[in-house]
């Protein structure tokens, strides 16, 4: 979801709209999926799937300019994508565990 946010966010005009519904809706739907499942693997998989979405953002991401992920890089960008959608469905399991 990282690397999808990004590259939906680099190459299409009205990305934002469609990147944010797009990761929002995936958030809720896998906290809400992964009520079941032990928080180590829910860790370990978000984990690998930040590594996986920077490989592939080094492979397909090209910024529309070279200032579009100034200061920090794409790299960066894409990691930090990737952990505020973890936090995000961490906080959607454990309130859809209160339940």
């Amino acid at each position: 979801m990282p690397f999808l946010f990004n590259y939906i966010e680099t190459s299409f005009a009205s990305g934002s709209i469609l990147a944010f519904t797009g990761t929002f809706l995936f958030v809720v739907l896998a906290g809400i999926v992964s009520t079941k499942s032990k928080l180590y693997i829910i860790f370990l998989i978000n984990i690998l799937t930040i590594f996986i979405s920077v490989a592939l953002g080094k492979r397909f991401i090209t910024p529309p300019n070279e200032i579009w992920f100034n200061p920090f890089g794409m790299n960066f960008a894409i990691i930090f994508t990737g952990i505020i959608i973890f936090i995000g469905l961490i906080i959607v399991r454990f309130v859809s565990l209160k339940k």
